[in-house]
Protein backbone atom coordinates (compact mmCIF):
# COMPACT_ATOMS: atom_id res chain seq x y z
CA UNK A 1 0.00 0.00 0.00
CA UNK A 2 1.27 3.46 -1.18
CA UNK A 3 0.98 6.68 0.75
CA UNK A 4 -1.77 8.00 -0.71
CA UNK A 5 -3.34 4.75 -0.59
CA UNK A 6 -2.88 4.54 3.62
CA UNK A 7 -6.04 5.56 5.65
CA UNK A 8 -5.81 9.06 6.62
CA UNK A 9 -8.60 9.50 9.25
CA UNK A 10 -9.73 7.31 12.18
CA UNK A 11 -12.77 7.37 14.52
CA UNK A 12 -12.22 8.87 17.96
CA UNK A 13 -15.31 8.85 20.83
CA UNK A 14 -16.38 10.96 23.20
CA UNK A 15 -19.24 11.37 25.98
CA UNK A 16 -20.89 14.67 25.47
CA UNK A 17 -20.37 16.47 29.19
CA UNK A 18 -24.37 18.58 28.03
CA UNK A 19 -26.86 15.14 26.85
CA UNK A 20 -24.19 12.18 27.38
CA UNK A 21 -24.44 11.04 24.18
CA UNK A 22 -21.58 8.88 22.55
CA UNK A 23 -19.98 10.94 19.91
CA UNK A 24 -17.32 10.20 16.99
CA UNK A 25 -15.47 12.50 15.45
CA UNK A 26 -12.83 11.64 12.67
CA UNK A 27 -9.20 12.41 13.57
CA UNK A 28 -6.41 13.05 11.54
CA UNK A 29 -3.89 10.42 11.70
CA UNK A 30 -0.58 11.92 13.20
CA UNK A 31 1.76 10.83 10.58
CA UNK A 32 -0.49 11.96 7.85
CA UNK A 33 0.00 15.99 8.70
CA UNK A 34 2.18 17.61 6.32
CA UNK A 35 2.86 20.75 6.80
CA UNK A 36 4.07 22.59 3.58
CA UNK A 37 4.29 26.42 5.19
CA UNK A 38 2.55 29.45 6.78
CA UNK A 39 1.21 32.50 6.41
CA UNK A 40 2.12 35.55 7.60
CA UNK A 41 0.06 35.03 10.45
CA UNK A 42 0.83 31.66 11.15
CA UNK A 43 -2.02 30.13 9.80
CA UNK A 44 -0.41 26.10 8.74
CA UNK A 45 -0.88 25.46 5.03
CA UNK A 46 -1.67 21.69 4.69
CA UNK A 47 -0.58 18.84 2.10
CA UNK A 48 -2.65 16.83 2.16
CA UNK A 49 -5.63 16.24 4.61
CA UNK A 50 -5.91 19.46 6.84
CA UNK A 51 -6.57 18.65 10.68
CA UNK A 52 -8.30 22.11 10.70
CA UNK A 53 -11.30 20.43 9.23
CA UNK A 54 -11.81 18.45 12.08
CA UNK A 55 -9.98 20.79 15.85
CA UNK A 56 -13.87 20.90 16.69
CA UNK A 57 -15.55 18.02 18.28
CA UNK A 58 -19.73 18.66 17.98
CA UNK A 59 -22.03 16.56 19.50
CA UNK A 60 -24.74 15.35 16.45
CA UNK A 61 -27.80 14.67 19.13
CA UNK A 62 -27.79 18.50 20.70
CA UNK A 63 -24.73 20.41 19.13
CA UNK A 64 -22.78 20.81 21.70
CA UNK A 65 -19.48 22.11 20.63
CA UNK A 66 -15.77 22.35 21.86
CA UNK A 67 -12.34 21.82 20.58
CA UNK A 68 -11.10 18.60 21.30
CA UNK A 69 -9.15 18.79 24.50
CA UNK A 70 -11.77 20.51 26.03
CA UNK A 71 -14.86 18.40 24.70
CA UNK A 72 -15.00 16.53 27.79
CA UNK A 73 -14.72 19.01 30.58
CA UNK A 74 -17.31 19.46 33.09
CA UNK A 75 -19.35 22.09 32.90
CA UNK A 76 -20.45 24.46 35.61
CA UNK A 77 -23.87 24.26 36.06
CA UNK A 78 -23.70 28.64 36.33
CA UNK A 79 -23.79 27.81 32.74
CA UNK A 80 -25.99 24.95 31.97
CA UNK A 81 -29.22 27.70 31.65
CA UNK A 82 -27.72 29.57 29.06
CA UNK A 83 -26.30 26.34 27.15
CA UNK A 84 -29.67 25.28 27.18
CA UNK A 85 -31.11 28.19 25.77
CA UNK A 86 -28.29 28.31 23.03
CA UNK A 87 -28.99 24.69 21.87
CA UNK A 88 -33.20 25.38 21.96
CA UNK A 89 -32.69 28.14 19.76
CA UNK A 90 -30.20 26.64 17.53
CA UNK A 91 -32.07 25.72 13.73
CA UNK A 92 -29.05 23.59 12.15
CA UNK A 93 -29.50 22.20 8.45
CA UNK A 94 -30.39 17.79 9.14
CA UNK A 95 -28.09 16.92 6.26
CA UNK A 96 -25.08 18.31 8.03
CA UNK A 97 -22.81 14.98 9.73
CA UNK A 98 -20.02 16.22 12.12
CA UNK A 99 -18.95 12.62 12.59
CA UNK A 100 -18.39 11.74 8.96
CA UNK A 101 -15.43 13.32 6.40
CA UNK A 102 -16.01 16.86 6.47
CA UNK A 103 -15.51 19.79 3.55
CA UNK A 104 -15.13 23.33 4.90
CA UNK A 105 -19.08 24.34 5.13
CA UNK A 106 -19.26 21.65 7.76
CA UNK A 107 -15.67 22.39 9.57
CA UNK A 108 -16.47 26.26 9.49
CA UNK A 109 -20.14 25.20 11.10
CA UNK A 110 -18.51 23.65 13.82
CA UNK A 111 -16.41 26.17 14.94
CA UNK A 112 -19.48 27.89 14.98
CA UNK A 113 -21.53 26.25 17.39
CA UNK A 114 -18.27 26.11 19.52
CA UNK A 115 -18.11 29.99 19.80
CA UNK A 116 -21.51 30.36 20.78
CA UNK A 117 -20.92 27.38 23.78
CA UNK A 118 -17.33 29.00 24.89
CA UNK A 119 -19.63 32.44 25.10
CA UNK A 120 -22.32 31.11 27.22
CA UNK A 121 -18.85 29.60 29.11
CA UNK A 122 -17.64 33.25 29.22
CA UNK A 123 -14.65 32.37 27.59
CA UNK A 124 -13.52 34.32 25.08
CA UNK A 125 -10.31 33.81 24.65
CA UNK A 126 -11.33 30.57 23.41
CA UNK A 127 -13.91 32.51 20.95
CA UNK A 128 -11.32 34.22 19.50
CA UNK A 129 -9.03 30.75 18.44
CA UNK A 130 -12.25 29.75 17.00
CA UNK A 131 -13.22 32.91 15.02
CA UNK A 132 -9.53 32.93 13.70
CA UNK A 133 -10.06 29.40 12.46
CA UNK A 134 -12.88 30.33 10.59
CA UNK A 135 -11.47 32.98 9.07
CA UNK A 136 -8.46 30.67 8.16
CA UNK A 137 -11.11 28.41 6.53
CA UNK A 138 -12.89 31.51 4.37
CA UNK A 139 -9.31 31.89 3.57
CA UNK A 140 -8.50 28.28 2.02
CA UNK A 141 -12.01 28.61 0.20
CA UNK A 142 -11.00 32.38 -1.02
CA UNK A 143 -13.34 33.83 0.16
CA UNK A 144 -12.23 37.14 1.63
CA UNK A 145 -15.22 39.05 3.07
CA UNK A 146 -15.94 36.33 4.98
CA UNK A 147 -12.13 35.66 6.02
CA UNK A 148 -12.25 39.11 7.45
CA UNK A 149 -15.90 39.52 8.61
CA UNK A 150 -14.36 35.67 11.27
CA UNK A 151 -10.83 38.00 11.44
CA UNK A 152 -12.44 41.22 13.22
CA UNK A 153 -14.54 39.18 15.45
CA UNK A 154 -11.27 37.73 16.49
CA UNK A 155 -9.32 40.70 16.78
CA UNK A 156 -12.45 41.81 18.96
CA UNK A 157 -12.23 38.39 21.49
CA UNK A 158 -8.98 38.45 21.61
CA UNK A 159 -8.70 41.97 23.00
CA UNK A 160 -11.80 41.15 25.18
CA UNK A 161 -10.28 38.16 26.57
CA UNK A 162 -6.98 39.89 27.21
CA UNK A 163 -8.63 42.74 29.03
CA UNK A 164 -10.79 40.40 30.57
CA UNK A 165 -9.41 36.86 31.20
CA UNK A 166 -6.85 35.28 33.34
CA UNK A 167 -4.03 34.98 31.11
CA UNK A 168 -1.62 32.51 31.77
CA UNK A 169 1.77 32.90 30.48
CA UNK A 170 2.40 29.80 28.17
CA UNK A 171 -0.95 31.38 26.14
CA UNK A 172 -0.02 35.20 26.45
CA UNK A 173 2.61 35.09 23.62
CA UNK A 174 0.17 33.96 21.02
CA UNK A 175 -2.56 36.47 22.39
CA UNK A 176 -0.29 39.20 21.85
CA UNK A 177 1.12 38.20 18.59
CA UNK A 178 -3.06 37.96 17.38
CA UNK A 179 -3.60 40.91 18.66
CA UNK A 180 -0.36 43.05 16.82
CA UNK A 181 -1.24 40.93 13.90
CA UNK A 182 -4.81 41.61 13.42
CA UNK A 183 -4.83 45.11 14.36
CA UNK A 184 -1.69 45.78 11.70
CA UNK A 185 -4.60 43.92 9.52
CA UNK A 186 -6.93 46.02 9.78
CA UNK A 187 -5.05 49.30 9.55
CA UNK A 188 -4.74 49.95 13.50
CA UNK A 189 -0.93 50.55 13.49
CA UNK A 190 -0.70 52.29 16.71
CA UNK A 191 -2.17 49.56 18.26
CA UNK A 192 -0.17 46.77 16.22
CA UNK A 193 3.37 48.45 17.37
CA UNK A 194 1.38 48.02 21.47
CA UNK A 195 0.70 44.46 21.49
CA UNK A 196 4.03 43.53 19.65
CA UNK A 197 6.12 45.99 21.88
CA UNK A 198 4.60 44.35 24.58
CA UNK A 199 5.14 40.84 23.24
CA UNK A 200 8.86 41.21 22.33
CA UNK A 201 9.84 43.24 25.89
CA UNK A 202 7.66 40.81 28.29
CA UNK A 203 9.06 37.54 26.64
CA UNK A 204 13.00 39.04 25.39
CA UNK A 205 14.03 35.59 26.36
CA UNK A 206 11.49 33.31 25.09
CA UNK A 207 11.76 30.35 22.46
CA UNK A 208 8.26 31.04 21.34
CA UNK A 209 7.25 31.01 17.79
CA UNK A 210 5.18 33.75 18.23
CA UNK A 211 7.89 36.19 19.72
CA UNK A 212 10.38 35.71 16.80
CA UNK A 213 7.29 36.06 14.65
CA UNK A 214 6.22 38.79 16.23
CA UNK A 215 9.63 40.23 16.39
CA UNK A 216 9.93 40.51 12.95
CA UNK A 217 6.30 41.87 12.23
CA UNK A 218 7.24 44.51 14.86
CA UNK A 219 10.69 45.42 13.28
CA UNK A 220 8.31 45.82 9.63
CA UNK A 221 5.44 48.12 11.04
CA UNK A 222 8.28 50.20 13.28
CA UNK A 223 10.02 52.04 9.91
Amino acid sequence: MNQTQMPQLWDKKYTCPVCGSIVTTKKVITDRIRIKNYDPDMKPNYEGINPLLYSVVTCENCYYSALEADFESSISPVYMEEIRKIQNELKVPKDVQFSKERDHKTAILSCALGTLFYKAKKQMCRVAELCLRIGWLYRELSDLENELKALAKALASFEECFMHSYVDEEKEPMILFYLGELSAKFGKMEDARKWFSMLVTKYKNSNSFYVKAGRDRWQEIKR
